[in-house]
């Protein structure tokens, strides 16, 4: 799709960056980093400043004022990078920015950009996790003393005396390709001065408040001058919900200058300059007892971080590693995560959070682990998995399952796909030019994150409650105020729907209010890790019972009744013996606000506020199911059939629920047969434009409806509600890894994403299973 094309249908959904526009807007571009690794000598700008149309250039030495962008997860033993908007001393990679220049418009900005002359000492690039923890590896950051920015380490039990004793022993290592999140509208910023010193910036977030407090320290503005908006947001997928450093720079630039600034992202800046997702391996061994129970687990989850420690730290591989038992009893673990820097784009969130990752290495290990043994893959799982009635259950790692049926679930879904029968008709078609396999992954998705003790226990820099403010106006509507950004996965029409189902009226009759820090509620933690259910609308629906109570005392007022005779019902408040005795919304609306008299007890309007922090994460949970046919002359790998069983506790909205589902399983069966961000042997990305990025196709993809369901309520949730939105993202790649594993069958074995057609063929190439000749 063509810029402009792209540009067009963002706009299609509502408000875009792009089309905010004052009088006297000024354009920042900036100049990235050609090279991965190097010494800055010295930064000619003089040129570049003379250019027509250009107001100022800036380099780092230009903008001694902003503080270093400080870490949303500081996690134990975090180092520092202490990074700020523009570089100073080293380029780290490319597409790292070190100029910024400030023109009337883009045409001026380009052409004094190309007059930019630095001059830099060339220094070995780092470009993969064991080049970083090579011993005479060079240093990023020499302060450091090595390349790992941050570990965790996870130890529960007698590690020796679990493999001693274990019948079979099984092992593997696992690898992730690194991806984009790729959302439809790429970043942009624009910030404008206000007369009182105050500014208001407009940026595509998921965090309005993230990147308000992220300004307020780099800036050492106080937050209440910062006003934050999110437009409609066209895709985030977790690399949104940070603040990036162009939200400062552009937020520095137009109050210094005292003029509106805007800095809209290229698509081909945005493959280097946002964040990437995933890059990571996982070393596993897992040992088990003759019957095919799991006695101990032994992993190093290794993070490629690129060369930035900011925003979510080490959090994906911390999450990788403290999930990878799952849903299974593990008794004994010794499990260490770390983040390694490496000269690339640096990694960070993205749909999934480092689960897929966990998911691919565990489900791997126990498909792998039951053909050794000669069990069915369901059967392994079901000897291992944690039973209902043992919920809550703490996991070894410390994570606590709330509630679910995994077991029954597995089988439920399996036998809705009729998978042995498509196993033995996979195993039947062995000899034509079409290789069939069947598999399936089973997960958790860790939800509703997450408490704030536990914030602060794991070192992020925030809260995790979500506030909630509900007005009814005199006119009987009904504001709801929200902290939650939505970003197009329908939550506003979820919280409306909270709001509407426990005040009884249409949801047409409820606004939600979001993305605007002047009268958005807060939150801490905004709008990630599948948190906007069971979180906002806990909070949503505390506040709707609020609101209710006050509403039924204010109809009870005016039937004259007493409280205990009266219900909401259908949008008004009746005597519930007596139908006939019945006022509506709008006018207990007008007489709070008119005020001529009041109920015992309440005072002028219709208010409320409450805040809900949840008293612990919640867990989603499910499996997936695929057939594949592998093309043994070309090595294409075709998802044919996918069935989806998932349990994410009371839905709100099955619709969302299914969309939610059917977007993530779509971006994981790209991940996994497609994505990649690759680089030269000198660090140059060889990905800049969507000609060369692999997204899939409608046509790549199986029919998305078969699913299965089931509701099992958390008890961690107001409403019983998990979350859902990263859920089709995690058991995908082990599902497909798997039923390709079964179509090429044991002489080869599969541990490294993409299985793009290219790896598939020269894997059955060395297998002997195809020949060139």
């Amino acid at each position: 799709m063509r810029r402009g094309a792209l540009d067009r249908f963002v706009r299609g959904r509502g408000v875009y960056v792009g089309d905010i526009v004052h009088p006297g807007m000024l354009e920042m571009l900036l100049v990235r980093s050609p090279v991965a690794h190097a010494t800055i000598l010295a930064i000619d700008t003089e040129a570049a400043r003379a250019v027509p149309g250009v107001v100022a250039v800036y380099t780092a030495a230009d903008l001694p004022g902003i503080s270093p962008q400080p870490p949303v997860w500081d996690l134990p033993g975090q180092k520092e990078a202490y990074f700020r908007p523009l570089a100073e001393g080293r380029l780290r990679y490319v597409g790292q920015p070190y100029v910024a220049i400030v023109a009337r418009n883009r045409q001026a900005a380009r052409k004094a950009a190309a007059l930019v002359d630095i001059r830099y000492d060339l220094l070995p690039p780092i470009l993969s996790i064991d080049e970083g923890l090579a011993p005479d590896a060079e240093l990023l950051f020499p302060e450091w003393g090595d390349n790992v920015s941050a570990r965790s380490h996870w130890q529960v039990g007698d590690l020796g005396e679990a493999f001693e004793g274990a019948a079979h022993v099984v092992a593997g290592t696992f690898t992730s390709q690194r991806v984009h999140p790729h959302p439809l509208e790429g970043r942009g910023v624009v910030a404008k001065p206000e007369a009182d010193g105050a500014v208001t910036v407009w940026t595509s977030t998921q965090s309005i408040h993230q990147v308000r407090a992220a300004i307020s320290e780099a800036l050492n503005l106080p937050e209440h001058r910062i006003r934050v908006i999110a437009p409609d947001v066209g895709g985030a997928f977790g690399m949104k919900a940070f603040a990036f450093s162009e939200d400062t720079l552009v937020t520095a630039l137009a109050m210094r200058l005292e003029r509106p600034v805007r800095w809209i992202e290229g698509r081909a800046e945005a493959y280097v300059a946002s964040t990437h997702g995933r890059d990571e391996r996982v070393e596993i061994e897992v040992a088990f007892d003759i019957e095919g129970r799991i006695l101990g687990l032994k992993s190093r989850c290794l993070l490629d971080k690129g060369a930035e420690t900011y925003a979510s730290s080490i959090g994906t591989v911390w999450l990788t590693g403290c999930i990878l038992p799952a849903g299974y009893h593990v008794p004994v673990v010794d499990i260490e995560a770390l983040g390694v820097v490496t000269n690339k784009t640096p990694t960070g969130a993205y749909r999934g959070f480092g689960q897929p990752e966990a998911t691919l290495a565990m489900e791997r290990i126990l498909d792998i682990a039951a053909g050794r043994m000669g069990l069915h893959p369901a059967e392994i799982r079901r000897r291992n998995f944690i039973r209902h009635e043992e919920m809550p259950f703490a996991i070894t790692t410390g994570l606590v399952l709330d509630s679910g049926h995994y077991a029954d679930l597995m089988d439920k879904t399996l036998a809705h796909f009729r998978f042995d029968e498509a196993r033995a008709r996979a195993e039947g078609e062995r000899d034509g030019p079409l290789l069939r396999g069947v598999g399936f992954a089973c997960y958790i998705e860790i939800t509703n994150f997450a408490n704030s003790p536990i914030n602060k226990f794991l070192g992020i820099s925030s809260s995790g409650f979500d506030i909630v403010n509900l007005r009814m106006e005199p006119s009987g509507h009904v504001r709801v105020f929200a902290s939650q950004t939505p970003m197009g996965q329908g939550l506003e029409t979820a919280l409306a729907q909270v709001c509407a189902d426990e005040l009884t009226l249409p949801i047409e009759d409820i606004s939600v209010l979001h993305g605007d820090t002047l009268n958005a509620a807060y939150t801490g933690y905004a709008s990630g890790a599948s948190r906007g259910a069971g979180v906002g609308g806990s909070a949503v629906a505390l506040a709707s019972r609020q609101l209710a109570d006050r509403i039924r005392r204010w109809g009870a007022h005016l039937l004259d009744a007493e409280l205990d005779q009266v219900n909401l019902v259908q949008g008004g408040v009746q005597v519930a013996d007596d139908p006939s005795r019945r006022v509506s919304m709008a006018a207990i609306g007008r007489a709070a606000y008119l005020g001529h008299s009041y109920p015992e007890g309440l005072d002028g309007g219709l208010e409320v506020r409450q805040v809900y922090d949840p008293p612990s994460v919640a867990f989603s949970y499910g499996i997936a199911a695929v057939e594949v046919t592998v093309d043994s002359g070309t090595g294409k790998v075709k998802v044919e059939r996918l069935t989806f069983g998932h349990d994410c506790g009371v839905q709100i909205n099955p619709t969302l629920v299914e969309a939610q589902i059917h977007g993530g399983v779509a971006q994981a069966i790209g991940a996994t047969l497609f994505e990649e961000l690759r680089y030269d042997e000198e660090g140059n990305p060889l990905i800049l434009s969507m000609h060369d990025y692999l997204l899939p196709f409608a046509a790549d993809l199986p029919p998305l409806g078969d699913m299965v369901h089931m509701e099992t309520p958390s008890p961690f949730s107001e409403l019983g509600s998990k979350g859902v939105g990263e859920s089709g993202t995690i058991p995908i790649p082990a599902a497909i890894m798997n039923a390709v594993q079964h179509a090429l069958g044991n002489r080869v074995t599969l541990d490294t994403m993409p299985l793009s057609a290219e790896r598939v063929f020269t894997i059955l190439e060395r297998a002997g299973l195809v020949s060139l000749d």
